[in-house]
């Protein structure tokens, strides 16, 4: 068996961004959980050899366990102790703001996918402090972000960006996906704004019209999402799953300048760059 499930919790105070990443992988008979911490500095990886099956995963009350470190609904808890990390303390999360459903759509009833998606919450409100090898991460009257991913592998080419503005909340992802021997350009993404919910889908119609590591341009009918990356920072090293394992590398930027405009029809319901967006991109 070659498998992985990882949930991407993004927490972003007044001043500091974190994001932890709770995950397992199987690979044949080989099974280990794994937490890694991303600062705006610097990746952490932590592997829990042999704790799989000790661990709790119910990813259907999103209630996710690893060792001493728990993430739910009421928020995240961290205690690690090792030489190369220690972290320690707790938020709490205010209501998810939640999809209207499944972001696969249809294709979550496909077999063999290579790899499933699925937002667990736009927005939320945090509160709470987070303390990373003796520095204080403050996340007092700010905003989070969890999705989750599960599968055999991460695509090869994929563009993923993720941002909570003052009214818009975006989340958005394009990719190469593998299937019964095809290969083709798909495509989801959300848009919190103002109350309303727009979502963009291969499965919808949507198209990309382009995808490089410093744009992406998607349209639907009337709609368009348009994300560009402005500043050139370097991504940080993070591990990413390749047949179950996580053994690949991918390039993770917490916090970039990016751009996000999006138009319906001729009217551009926001236009808005912020420097506290995420971002990945990889061409492998």
């Amino acid at each position: 068996m070659k498998y992985f499930e990882g949930y991407y919790v993004k927490c972003v105070g007044p001043k500091d961004s974190i994001a932890v990443i709770f995950g397992r992988q199987t690979y044949r008979k080989e099974k280990s959980s794994f937490i890694q911490i991303v600062t705006k500095d610097r990746p952490y990886s932590l592997s829990f050899a042999g704790k799989e099956n000790e661990d709790i995963f119910n990813n259907k009350k999103f209630d996710i366990k690893v060792d001493k470190n728990c993430v739910n609904k009421t928020g995240l808890f961290l205690e690690i102790d090792s030489p190369e990390l220690t972290a320690k303390g707790s938020v709490t999360f205010g209501e998810f703001a939640k999809i209207k459903y499944d972001a696969m759509g249809p294709l979550k009833f496909l077999p063999f996918m290579e790899c499933r998606h699925t937002v667990i919450s736009m927005k939320h409100t945090v509160e709470g402090q987070i303390t990373i090898n003796g520095e204080v991460y403050d996340f007092n009257d700010g905003v989070g972000y969890i999705e989750g991913d599960r599968g055999s592998s991460f695509p090869s080419k994929y563009f993923w960006s993720q941002c909570n503005g003052e009214d818009a909340s975006v989340f958005a992802s394009a990719a190469v996906i593998p299937y019964m021997g095809i290969r083709f350009m798909g495509t989801v993404c959300v848009v919190h704004y103002k109350g309303s919910e727009y979502r963009f889908a291969s499965y919808l119609g949507a198209r990309v019209k382009q995808m490089d590591s410093k744009r992406l341009l998607i349209k639907q009918r009337k709609k368009q999402l348009e994300i560009e990356v402005l500043d050139e920072k370097d991504g940080l090293p993070l591990m990413a799953p390749m047949s179950g394992r996580m053994s690949r590398t991918i390039e993770e930027s917490l916090v970039r300048t990016v751009r996000y405009q999006f138009t319906l029809g001729d009217n551009i319901l926001f236009d808005f760059t912020s420097d506290r967006a995420s971002y990945e991109y990889s061409a492998v």
